[in-house]
């Protein structure tokens, strides 16, 4: 066994015990996957991915990704503007004539957060049979949300990208699912990668979610910054400290555009550093999302700045460009780290609504470590 065998063994090794000590804290299953440069992609799981019957964790297997879908909507929105079927600077009244404010919103304006729109994630009721059109999404916001002035702070907003992904199918004429598959997905080879919203996918391959929703702090604020509970669960699971399956609390047509998408950490490992290897996109193109970045404050997060479908964020002491997302029950993370080429994802099947709970940002100190054990030894 040469050198560097026993290296990338030593670290697999250190990754499992990483691993299982997030299962120790409470956790109940976790997948990640990681490449230096065009390297193998390794990958590494732990725990259950269904506790009733006692299932295993396997690379293939299915996580929810919630936000991370964002920067697949927007690699698909760039493949448009690449063609030259979408200028990012044309105001989206050309789209949406009937939107409120919309002659002042660049299709830009959309992704990077700074367009003003009123949020619904916080207010969408969680009718479990519920099928959610895209524009219902955006009525909701208007209904519950506030809107301001477009070019100002980034606020984050996933009505923007439910607009977005309306557009995307305005102009192509196809379901969102089929103009990603078509031009992001298929393209590159990626097999484990599904938008539930708008297409069919192997459902029998999908991990279990698990939801931690204890009884709220007395002191608990009512905005989701002072600590309340991001999504309206009443109805839907108790308040309980035992993690509750919650897997089918948050319906994909809820999520569309922003967050539907379910995948492997292979799979985003893999479109990842295809993103930034300059393989994807043009030059241009990938420089709208990552350059032009401003500073964002999200509490609870580890992001730092945002551009477009990318955020810059902290992990190890080091600056990392990626997405995380959160949905009822399920964590995910991806990132790529330029100095040294690495790229790596994490998915886990717990969550809650409450930010600085463990179950909601335990994957992100997980995170910090990996990157560790895989840059550091």
């Amino acid at each position: 066994m040469d050198e560097m065998t026993v290296s990338a063994s030593a670290t697999l090794a250190d990754l499992s015990r990483l691993l299982q000590g997030y299962l120790n804290d409470g956790a109940v299953g976790v997948s990640l996957a990681f490449s230096r440069g065009d390297g193998e992609i390794a990958t590494v799981t732990s725990g259950l991915s269904d506790r009733a019957r006692g299932i295993p964790v396997s690379p293939t297997q299915l996580f929810k990704i919630g936000s991370c879908t964002k920067t697949f909507t927007v690699a698909a929105l760039m493949k448009l503007a690449e063609s030259g079927a979408v200028d990012l600077g044309t105001p989206i009244s050309h789209w949406f004539p009937d939107l409120p404010g919309a002659a002042a919103i660049s299709v830009r304006q959309l992704v990077n957060h700074r367009g003003g729109l009123p949020e619904f994630e916080y207010d969408i009721p969680m009718t479990l049979d519920r099928i959610w059109t895209p524009a219902e999404l955006v009525d909701l916001a208007f209904q519950v949300g506030g809107q301001t002035a477009p070019g100002g702070p980034a606020v984050y907003n996933n009505t923007g990208y439910v607009l977005a992904g309306m557009l995307i199918e305005a102009v192509t004429g196809q379901p969102l699912g089929t103009y990603v598959r078509h031009h992001v997905l298929e393209p590159l080879g990626l097999e484990n990668t599904w938008s539930p919203s708008t297409e069919s996918f192997p459902q029998e391959r999908m991990v279990r979610g698990y939801y931690h929703r204890p009884p709220p702090a007395a002191d608990a604020g009512s905005s989701v910054a002072a600590g309340a509970e991001m999504w309206r669960m009443d109805g839907v699971l108790p308040y309980s400290d035992a993690l509750q399956d919650s897997s089918d609390s948050f319906p994909f047509t809820a999520a569309y555009g922003c967050g539907d998408m379910v995948s492997t950490p292979g799979d985003m490992v893999a479109f990842m550093r295809t993103l930034f290897g300059g393989r994807l996109l043009t030059d241009g193109m990938f420089r709208e999302m990552s350059e032009g970045r401003v500073a964002v404050s999200f509490p609870g997060t580890r992001m730092r700045e945002t551009g477009v479908g990318l955020f810059q964020s902290s992990y190890a002491d080091r600056l990392l460009y990626g997405h995380q997302g959160s949905i009822p029950g399920y964590v995910t993370v991806m990132q790529h780290e330029p100095i040294s080429g690495l790229t790596i994802a994490m998915t886990s099947n717990v969550g809650s609504g409450y930010r600085m709970s463990f179950y909601a940002s335990g994957l992100h100190q997980l995170l910090d470590r990996a990157v560790g054990i895989i840059l550091d030894g």
